[in-house]
């Protein structure tokens, strides 16, 4: 009849397993959203294929504005931008067609992406870029500030 061992020696396997599977997970990359003015930053995880949102009250006509985007790769590709004000949308000045859903004028981008997003934050226009669990008020962490935002990868241990 066989003996079960050390208790100890299984207990220590066990733990040594587990310090290496939660290791590999936090070192994992994942694809990251980074708002940042060079002093401070605000980072948050984006799944595959995960839309985000820049939000903002348009200047001129002071009305909400959401443009939804999407990272692709490392870029950041605008997909279609919102507001009840329709002059807001002409603002823009695409070619595609202006279409009423509800209370709110819809326009799907003609296919622009770009590396990053440079963002003047300007306090009256309560912006704001957010997604799926996570928010980034731009105007209580950045100020009067010039804030870049791009995708990268990194660690998921790196993300706060």
């Amino acid at each position: 009849m066989r003996g079960r061992g050390d208790p100890r020696a299984a207990l220590t396997a066990l733990a040594l397993g587990l310090l290496v599977t939660t290791g590999a997970v936090a070192a994992a990359p994942v694809s990251v959203i980074r708002a940042t003015d060079g002093a401070r930053e605000c980072a948050a995880a984006l799944g595959d294929g995960a839309t985000f949102h820049y939000r903002y009250i348009q200047s001129m006509y002071e009305k909400p504005v959401v443009e939804d985007l999407v990272a692709r790769g490392r870029d950041i590709a605008v997909l279609r931008i919102h507001s009840t004000e329709l002059r807001a949308v002409e603002y823009y000045r695409w070619d595609t067609p202006i279409r009423k859903e509800g209370d709110t004028f819809v326009q799907e981008s003609p296919g622009y992406a770009t590396p990053r997003l440079a963002i003047r934050v300007s306090p009256p226009y309560a912006q704001r870029i957010d997604g799926d669990g996570w928010s980034c008020d731009l105007q209580a962490l950045f100020p009067g500030e010039l804030v870049t935002v791009s995708v990268e990868t990194r660690a998921i241990a790196t993300l706060r």
